[in-house]
């Protein structure tokens, strides 16, 4: 799998967000997008027949399976978007947590564009 990843990895940008208070009395906050993170990831694509029973629930325009080396899930799991070819992706959530499967030294995650 090493051997594949140096081969076959493409760079996507992580992007990630940080909430700071604007009026404590208020309570109102401001979501501030930070720089995006690259990282190394080999990218395929998911078919619309695979999108239904790989991701239930989930309607999509488009959907992709990206696998990572595994020191890099706190900030795929931290991640707001994440950018591939210049196409904002998101990843495959459930009550809030990504949805990932560990496979040795990576990480295997469902991510997919909202159908507008």
């Amino acid at each position: 799998m090493n051997k594949l990843f140096k081969e076959q990895s493409k760079t996507i940008k992580i992007y990630m967000t940080k909430e700071v208070i604007v009026d404590p009395f208020d309570k109102t906050t401001e979501v501030i997008e930070l720089s995006p993170l690259p990282l190394k990831a080999i990218i395929t694509d998911i078919g619309f027949n695979q999108i239904s029973w790989k991701m239930p629930g989930i309607v999509a325009s488009e959907a992709k399976e990206i696998i990572i080396q595994k020191k890099h899930r706190d900030m795929l799991e931290a991640s707001y978007k994440i950018r591939i070819d210049n196409t904002d992706f998101e990843g495959w959530k459930i009550n809030g947590k990504l949805q990932l499967k560990e496979e040795d030294m990576f990480i295997r995650a469902y991510i997919y564009k909202k159908q507008v």
